[in-house]
């Protein structure tokens, strides 16, 4: 088991996570994409947030990812897309494991700026409900997707991460404080191996990914802000682009720069 574990330790440093910050422009508007993870290294969240109070500060609106809940789909969404389960609760799960952070505390210090100027911080996604309205529109138009999504869906343990996610629990709750360190730094590893990993599309993609793309492209055209800074999961910026340039070629990315989410805790040793 050593040699996995100590690989593990050293992946977060020899393959790190990151996210794009990306400036998008047509000449009249400007959208800061800034690519985030549910988990990450508290160094990460701070820095979005500083970059946030300086959009702030610059006359940015902020778009915030989430999707909203509505009675008429909730029920539908937890059963279809989150396997039944609250996501938020199993990362925050996960990130307490690997010494991470979970994103949300780090918007609430953002919380007085929230209630002071409310027009400027949009809940931009869709809602439960319109995501249940396009899997029911896409099942009854589209027979790929139909039949994508007609066939059983593998119990979530069947790819063995839930296994290796509930073992990884048992060792630290078993391991004395040294070994702990390890396999806290192998549990970083292990998050950076599996959020890093290149993953094969989903048949829920079309809901997951392009409608909300969509829905965020119509926001960004008809708002009459020119100035965005976006907060959404870095999957997103590809298909966002593509849709922003159908109904605009001018669309571009001007800059680009990546940011690291999961660090290696640094443990500094001195003499005096």
């Amino acid at each position: 088991m050593a040699a996995p574990l100590y690989y593990l330790a050293f992946r977060t440093d020899l393959t790190p996570l990151t996210v794009p910050q990306a400036v998008l422009s047509n000449g009249k508007k400007t959208v800061v994409f800034q690519g985030m993870m549910h988990i990450g290294s508290e160094g990460f969240y701070k820095t979005v947030v500083y970059d946030l109070e300086k959009a702030l500060s610059d006359g940015y609106a902020i778009y915030y990812e989430g999707v909203r809940g509505d009675p008429a789909g909730d029920k539908w969404f937890s059963e279809t897309l989150a396997g039944g389960g609250d996501l938020n609760s199993n990362y925050e799960t996960f990130g307490d494991a690997c010494g991470l952070q979970f994103q949300g505390p780090y918007f609430q210090l953002l919380a007085a700026d929230i209630k002071a100027r409310p027009e400027r911080h949009i809940e931009a996604d869709v809602s439960t409900a319109d995501m249940m309205h396009e899997y029911q529109r896409l099942t009854e138009t589209d027979p790929g997707f139909a039949a994508a999504n007609a066939q059983p869906k593998p119990a979530p343990s069947d790819d063995g991460e839930a296994d290796q996610m509930t073992q990884l629990f048992d060792w630290l709750a078993k391991a004395t404080p040294g070994q702990r360190k390890i396999l806290g730094l192998a549990c970083r590893g292990w998050m950076t191996m599996m959020l890093g990993a290149k993953t094969a599309p989903s048949a829920l993609d079309p809901v997951i990914l392009d409608f909300r793309n969509e829905k965020l492209a119509e926001r960004i055209e008809t708002s009459a802000d020119d100035k965005i800074f976006i907060t959404y999961g870095a999957g997103h910026l590809p298909g966002l682009l593509d849709d922003l340039q159908k109904s605009d070629p001018a669309w571009e990315i001007k800059s680009l720069k990546w940011m690291r989410t999961i660090e290696t805790p640094e443990d500094l040793e001195g003499q005096i």
